[in-house]
This record gives C-alpha cells, sequence and structure tokens, in this order.
C-alpha cells in the first residue's frame, strides 16, 4: 500500500511539473475533474488533498454505506463489478489507500464528488473546470474523440487537459488481470496480438483495439497538445526488446512497431487558449 501510494502521488507531481511549464497554475484550489475515475480513489484522493474534484465514471461508483447504490450497480453493471466492489470495501483497501495517502501529504483527505455520467455526454456548463484529467481510460472508450471534445469544452481558458492511453499493443494491451497481478506463467508474451496465442489471453474489459497512430492522430488536433510516450523500466525494456528480436526473426510480429510493442502509454498536456 505504502508503495503503491507513493507511485501515484508521483505521478500527480510529474503532471503538475508539466502543468506548470505549460504556464499552468500549481494543483491548489483548482476545480478538478478526473474523467473514468473507477472504483479505486487514487486520483480523486490525491487530487482532492488540495483542490475541489469532480469524479465521473459511466459506471455506478458507491461511496461508503449506500444500499440504493450498490443494487443500481448490480442493476447497471452486474454481479461482478459487485463483488469486486464490496470485496475491496470489506477489505478496507480504499479507507486504508485515503489514510496513507493523507499520511504521505501529511493532510487530511476530503470525501471528492462522483457522478455517474457518459464522458461523451458530459452535463457540466462550458468552462467549468481548471484542471481535466484522465488515465488508462481511453482505450476503453467507444466513442474517443468525443470523449476528448467534451473534455476540451469544459475546461476553462488557460486551464490544463491531461490524457494517457495504455497500449493496446504494448504486452499487457489485453488487460488479462493475470498481467496486471505479475502473474503471468501461462501467457506468452503479446499473445493477444499472436494468432497462435491468442487463446492464452482473457480481457476483461471492453477495448477498442485502438492503435499508436490512431491516438497520434486524435491528440494532434488538440491545440499546442505536446504528446510523451511511456516505455517500460529499463530492465524490463531490455527483456521485451530480447523476446521482440527472436519473435521477430521467426516471422511474428511484424505488422506492429517497435513503438507500439513496447510501449506503455501514450499521453497529451494541453493548456487550453485564452478567449
Amino acid at each position: 500500500m505504502q508503495g503503491d501510494v507513493a507511485a501515484s502521488l508521483a505521478h500527480l507531481r510529474d503532471l503538475e511539473r508539466s502543468a506548470v511549464a505549460l504556464g499552468g497554475s500549481e494543483h491548489r484550489s483548482l476545480d478538478v475533474l478526473v474523467v473514468g475515475c473507477g472504483q479505486t480513489p487514487r486520483e480523486l484522493v490525491g487530487f482532492g488533498a488540495r483542490n475541489r474534484v469532480t469524479g465521473i465514471d459511466l459506471d455506478v461508483v458507491p461511496s461508503g454505506f449506500a444500499p440504493r447504490a450498490y443494487l443500481q450497480l448490480l442493476r447497471e453493471n452486474g454481479p461482478v463489478r459487485v463483488a469486486k466492489t464490496l470485496g475491496r470495501k470489506a477489505l478496507g483497501i480504499d479507507r486504508k489507500f485515503s489514510a496513507e495517502m493523507a499520511r504521505q501529504l501529511g493532510t487530511t483527505v476530503s470525501s471528492p464528488t462522483v457522478l455517474q455520467m457518459d464522458a461523451a455526454k458530459m452535463t457540466f456548463p462550458d468552462a467549468s473546470f481548471d484542471l481535466v484529467y484522465s488515465y488508462s481510460v481511453f482505450e476503453h472508450l467507444p466513442d474517443p474523440a468525443s470523449v476528448l471534445a467534451e473534455m476540451a469544452r469544459v475546461l476553462r481558458p488557460r486551464g490544463v487537459g491531461f490524457v494517457s492511453a495504455h497500449y493496446w499493443t504494448s504486452e499487457s494491451g489485453a488487460h488479462d488481470i493475470r498481467v496486471f497481478a505479475g502473474d503471468r506463467d501461462e501467457i506468452s508474451l503479446w499473445a493477444h496480438l499472436r494468432p497462435a496465442r491468442r487463446e492464452e489471453t482473457t480481457e476483461n474489459t471492453y477495448l477498442n483495439y485502438w492503435r499508436v497512430q490512431q491516438y497520434r492522430d486524435l491528440y494532434a488536433g488538440v491545440p499546442n497538445g505536446h504528446v510523451e510516450v511511456e516505455f517500460h523500466e529499463p530492465d524490463r525494456l531490455a527483456v521485451l526488446s530480447d523476446e521482440l528480436t527472436r519473435l521477430r526473426a521467426a516471422g511474428e510480429l511484424a505488422e506492429f512497431t517497435d513503438e507500439e510493442l513496447l510501449g506503455v502509454n501514450i499521453s497529451v498536456i494541453w493548456r487550453k487558449p485564452a478567449d
């Protein structure tokens, strides 16, 4: 838990430094929107220590003891989602995460506002937020362009927007839960991209299968957007590079670029022009 929180805070601090470099404000006393906040409190809690934070998600996100919310979650998102959420609550994972976040920040953390909302059809007025943020969500969207347009719409002039998408073509791009849990003994590298190995993977969520160039084309429409690509840590990158060389020598994965296979996330950060 301690390391997980530290990693989340390091990411948010990197984002803040990038936002300040663009001429934006430090993340204090801002109106912040987290698009696709999910069931876990990571960015909501991190931003909420010093800002007014709103999270939106297409799923129902229960807070505390809320029987009606859990019934709605069951109706709209099914029993598996309810079981996962109740299990996490019963184990106190969210509470412990928030407490550890507050400890590392040295301050109290307030409960953010979380709304069920379609990110492609937000109900917020124009120019409602100083910072609009989305991390590892766009790969799950059927229409990323509409969501990006909505994020730009609700962002105030001189506000900062940030989107990071996880590569479908990365070695973890299939979103098989075993890969994220560090248990990949039964799964070959890039199995979801290799016809002979595809049966080894199981997607645990909807994916739009966007390729890297599609994200580059999407991000190109953002005024003054700065695009960055995140690769694996050096040790992991070396292992993957060696394996990729071996597979290509065997005639596999020739249709994908090195960036697509060795990258993890592609992000864009921008400052909205003044009116």
